[in-house]
């Protein structure tokens, strides 16, 4: 795969967010439909997260621990994304009150399922905001593909949840940008992919490479 793949997705994904949101504008039912909460739009945004969050598992990029936990990461933005069924857990804030493991009108294997669940995510979050925070500052990853990219998608991110702050009940704009953003980290997680083809490549040969691989990217 050519070392510019990542540069068409990313033309690409910004392709599809301007189409889609000049559909919303021109067609205002076609925008109510497709870009509704569940429509077809945010429901692309969870899968495309899932599939970030699988591809680093598969690829073992970076390094199996840190690639876990930013897959874990990955898994939490597609489940805040859908949203989880009241009739699996009532209530989210109750998971990050110490009171509720402690209630014992809860079943005691539910309340350490939820516990293992919280903690894991907590520490993902720790350990993958920790890494991406060494390989952009220390390692100036912001200098790469794969860190403009991931810049990018927090970037998309943040002003969607500015937008949905703004417009509320309007959320056309919101989900696109959320789908972009999502869409934008997976092309990073390609990038990385193509970033250590290219190491690997260069380390057959015996050749030295001007911007090589940490241990966790």
């Amino acid at each position: 795969m050519s070392d510019k793949t990542h540069v068409l997705l990313t033309w690409l994904v910004g392709l599809l967010g301007v189409a889609a949101v000049a559909a919303g504008l021109i067609w205002p039912d076609l925008g109510n439909w497709f870009a509704t909460e569940n429509g077809p739009v945010e429901t692309t945004s969870v899968i495309v997260w899932f599939i970030a969050g699988a591809c680093l598992l598969v690829m073992h990029r970076p390094t199996p621990g840190v690639a876990l936990a930013l897959a874990v990461i990955c898994v939490n933005l597609a489940i805040r994304e859908q949203g989880i069924p009241p009739e699996v857990i009532p209530s989210g804030k109750a998971l990050l009150q110490l009171s509720h493991y402690f209630d014992p009108a809860v079943h005691w294997s539910r309340r350490l399922a939820e516990a293992v669940a919280v903690v894991g995510s907590l520490v993902s979050g720790i350990v993958g905001v920790w890494h991406l925070f060494l390989f952009m500052w220390r390692r100036q990853g912001w200098r790469h593909p794969v860190g403009r990219l991931l810049v990018a998608s927090f970037m998309t991110l943040a002003v969607s949840q500015v937008m949905d702050h703004w417009l509320g009940e309007d959320v056309l704009y919101e989900e696109i940008l959320e789908c972009v953003g999502a869409l934008l980290a997976l092309v990073a997680v390609q990038a990385l992919h193509q970033r250590h083809l290219d190491a690997a490549a260069a380390a057959a040969a015996g050749d030295d490479l001007p911007e090589p691989c940490s241990r966790s990217f």
